[in-house]
């Protein structure tokens, strides 16, 4: 898969060096306004746990294509730069000091942070949001498997947690409402996939109980085999759980912020846009609604609340 990866990066920044600067035909902002509050370095923050089934140096050329394509199309004459933060304290220390225009992490750091820091959500990408971002508890059909409390003393698969965190989360809490503080006195093993279509295909070939996948990776595999449908089942679902989220700290400046959001929501009409958007499996990004954020929101408070309650029984 990398093998495919890099090659196609460096075609990519082949193409944007030889593309001509572009405004958008129907920017919101008038090109003289927009430079007069330009900043000299349009510098954009990532979080490594967007990126961490990438390799490093792959990730920062294709974020660097990312930031330089919206400067591009926001028709402003300033420097694009990528930082790529290897932990949220250094992202959000970044924010605090007022050295980030765009900010891009994981929904659920952001619920962690955003009491700390000023910073609005912006867009999201569509194939983050919505009900491909449920996560669901598979098992095969005729393993006798049908309720969670059927579970214990087998093994789950599940994706790394360092890009995944969520999922991992919604397990605990599966655990904890069966009256188990941790995974390990009700699960025999809880082991880690590569990928959500691996952790699909082993419960398919009895490699494993039970697999905690994605509903959109899911339904993408039936369609790609329709034998898994019939074979798998779901014995529990969370509600949606975004994933990533990209904000703006509330110190830039509103006309700023409005061309950036304008050409965030346009870059996948343009060329460019859709083969970076295509390396990273975006259709396109969407304006954020406060509703996405409800699952991840109450799915912590669930957790934290009975992790606290599982502290008071043990006392």
């Amino acid at each position: 898969m990398k093998a495919l990866y890099f090659p196609s990066l460096l075609f990519i920044l082949g193409s944007v060096l030889l593309l001509p600067a572009a405004t958008p035909a129907s920017a919101p902002i008038p090109e003289t306004e927009l430079q007069a509050v330009a900043p000299k370095i349009l510098r954009v923050g990532f979080s490594s746990r967007i990126l961490s089934d990438i390799d490093p140096r792959d990730a920062q050329v294709a974020m660097e294509l990312w930031t330089k394509e919206l400067s591009r199309s926001m028709g402003i004459r300033t420097v694009p730069q990528t930082v790529i933060f290897k932990n949220t304290a250094d992202l959000l220390a970044a924010v605090k000091k007022g050295e980030l225009t765009i900010v891009s992490l994981p929904a659920v750091d952001y619920l962690k942070i955003r009491d700390e820091v000023r910073i609005t959500p912006s867009v999201v990408s569509s194939s983050n949001a919505g009900k491909g971002r449920q996560f669901i508890l598979l098992v095969r059909r005729d393993s006798g498997i049908r309720t969670v409390a059927d579970l214990r003393g087998k093994t789950v698969l599940i994706l790394p947690a360092t890009k995944n965190e969520v999922s991992h989360l919604w397990l605990d809490v599966l655990m904890m409402r069966e009256g188990n503080r941790d995974r390990s006195s009700f699960l025999r093993q809880v082991k880690e996939a590569t990928s959500a279509s691996q952790a699909i295909m082993a419960l398919f070939f009895r490699q494993t109980d039970a697999a905690i996948v994605s509903r959109g990776a899911f339904e993408t595999a039936m369609d790609l085999n329709p034998q898994i449908g019939s074979q798998l089942t779901v014995i529990s679902e969370s509600k949606s759980l975004l994933g990533d989220i990209t904000c703006i700290p509330d110190s830039v400046n509103d006309k700023l912020k409005l061309s950036i959001e304008y050409a965030a929501l346009h870059l996948h009409e343009r060329a460019i846009g859709r083969q970076i958007f295509t390396l990273f499996k975006i259709d396109r990004t969407i304006p954020y609604q406060p509703s996405y954020l409800s699952g991840v929101s109450d799915l912590l408070k669930e957790h934290g609340r009975l992790r606290a309650n599982s502290f008071k029984r043990e006392q």
